[in-house]
């Protein structure tokens, strides 16, 4: 079969050879150009794409990396006893021993319940203990009252009876 059709091109007429040459080859640029634009959209596509997880991982990374801080920290006080974990979160917060009483809440709260009673306590400092005493400690809350310091409205009171 492609025989026959290379013979009829053969003899073709100088003139009708020509124009077919014209048309295959106006065909194959046709084809080129279109596989170009294809290729070309394809590209833009796969750029905007990639920006886009891009932005996405900007946006998410920090978010990420603070979870991870989160759980690697947290319960790092677990294997120890509650009222020990109390004080070393009071102790990195910065709250002396002036300003604390810690006991041991028995009943109240359960096998490893500690009453808490801190006085004089800053924004910061309040913020830190409560933070650090469920995330690094482990502690849940069972009762909390929170009011401002006497002769200092700037300062607060913190007491808290914390269990496992």
């Amino acid at each position: 079969m492609t025989w026959k059709v290379v013979a009829r091109l053969t003899h073709l007429s100088a003139a009708a050879q020509r124009r077919l040459w014209h048309v295959l080859i106006a065909g194959a640029a046709v084809l080129l150009l279109a596989a170009w634009a294809g290729l070309a959209a394809l590209t833009r596509a796969s750029e905007k794409a990639y920006e886009q997880a891009g932005q996405t991982y900007v946006a998410v990374a920090p978010l990420a990396a603070e979870v991870m801080d989160l759980r690697a920290r947290r319960g790092s006080l677990g294997g120890v006893p509650a009222l020990q974990a109390v004080e070393q979160v009071l102790r990195a917060a910065g709250v002396g021993a002036e300003r604390l009483r810690l006991a041991p809440a028995g009943a109240l709260g359960g096998p490893e319940g500690v009453e808490l009673f801190a006085r004089s306590l800053t924004l910061r400092e309040l913020v830190d203990v409560l933070r650090d005493l469920r995330l690094q400690a482990g502690l849940a809350t069972v009762s909390a009252t929170i009011v401002p310091s006497h002769g200092d409205a700037r300062h607060m009171d913190l007491n808290l009876l914390l269990t496992r």
